[in-house]
């Protein structure tokens, strides 16, 4: 599994991390903490699985927790999109795997999203 092919699922997923609507400050989260907890999502992403693992949803919900400033959330969606351009990832799963892990996003997540609103 390459670092291309994790960066495509992660684009995908957490474009949904990236907005919980609080003041601003500087982004401590990093594409390769990102990619890291997206790692074992690849997978389900591909469409290699029915459901994402434990282990996925563990990693989702990490960055998802972790995630929990403006900044930091812009940051997971910059660096998801980036991901994303470089992996083939089915956008159904990316779609499904909040719900599948357990989470509710207030929107829909597309390779468009504009990561700054």
């Amino acid at each position: 599994m390459t670092k291309t092919t994790i960066s495509a699922l992660a684009v995908l997923l957490l474009a949904a991390v990236a907005f919980h609507q609080q003041p601003a400050r500087a982004a401590d989260i990093a594409c390769p903490a990102v990619l890291q907890d997206m790692a074992p999502c690849l997978p389900f992403l591909q469409g290699g699985g029915g459901s994402p693992s434990g282990d996925c949803c563990a990693g989702v919900r990490s960055l998802y927790a972790s995630a929990d400033t403006t900044a930091e959330r812009r940051a997971t969606c910059e660096c998801l999109k980036t991901a994303y351009r470089q992996v083939q990832a089915q956008l159904s799963a990316a779609q499904a795997l909040p719900d599948d892990c357990g989470l509710s996003l207030p929107y829909v997540i597309t390779p468009d999203i504009d990561c700054n609103t």
